[in-house]
């Protein structure tokens, strides 16, 4: 069973495959753990890693890891961790190694457990990037049953939760999309509003009105209506019959004008 958690960049911790054991029972596990260089973590070089069954006010304060060099009041040296490698496992980037763990339960009232490791003397509260276990301690098949059931649903209701912060998000994301949207069509409205107006400026300013403005500038009035009467008096010019003037007076009105007639 290849624990992958240090690969992504977490620690790695060591499983057990049932969900519960009883007290006096043989509990055992055997997990790939991730040997990559980490800054405080112990070699493997052949040293004893202890393993430490925690105290239950222990395990709910914290992950169960060990802080050296101090190894918590009231824990439990319940075995040593059985460590082969480091290999290049095929499929995986750098090395990993194998931990087995097993040893007795010990008589401890019924509860989950962390188990924590450190060498001896205690330097090295982990080991590559493996750094705690956890295992379910009963009295009884029913609180094993009874545990398990409330184990269930608690992680049925961290999933609920998850899902729940997760559709949390999705919504105001489409909450932010949603108003990005429509502050998108607000600007649109607003330039097609202003484009419209100006068309319709343009419009008015090349087509006659109909409330009695001019068409025309008042200097152009001006000049048209000058236009007018002068084609008005020369039209009237050439419709009133021409009279022709002599040149010299002729001879009989001179006679008339002396004979006094």
């Amino acid at each position: 069973m290849p624990a992958s958690s240090a690969n992504a960049g977490g620690w790695d911790s060591l499983v057990f495959p049932d969900d519960h054991y009883l007290v006096g029972e043989v509990a055992t596990t055997t997990q790939w753990f991730f040997a990559g260089k980490l800054r405080g973590a112990g070699p493997l070089d052949g040293r004893l890693y202890h393993a430490y069954l925690l105290p239950r006010s222990f395990t709910e304060r914290g992950f169960g890891m060990i802080n050296p060099p101090t190894i918590p009041t009231g824990a439990i040296d319940v075995s040593t961790l059985q460590i082969s490698g480091p290999f290049e496992r095929p499929h995986y980037k750098g090395p990993y190694a194998r931990a087995t763990l097993t040893f007795a339960v010990p008589d401890v009232p019924t509860g989950q457990y962390a188990i924590g490791f450190c060498d001896d003397p205690c330097e090295h509260g982990y080991v590559g990037w493996l750094a705690w276990a956890t295992i379910t301690i009963v009295h009884t098949e029913e609180e094993g049953r009874l545990l398990a059931s409330l184990d269930r649903d608690d992680r049925q209701i961290w999933r609920l939760r998850a899902d729940l912060r997760r559709a949390e998000r999705e919504s105001e994301d489409l909450h932010d999309r949603a108003a990005a949207l429509g502050e998108d069509l607000r600007e649109r409205t607003l330039e097609a509003r202003a484009a419209g107006s100006r068309s319709e400026a343009l419009e008015a300013e090349n087509r006659p009105t109909r409330d009695g403005r001019p068409m025309i500038p008042g200097w152009g009035a001006g000049v048209l209506a000058l236009a007018l009467i002068a084609a008005a008096v020369i039209a009237r010019r050439r419709r009133t019959p021409a009279i022709d003037v002599p040149e010299a007076i002729p001879d009989d009105l001179i006679e008339r004008e002396r004979a006094g007639v």
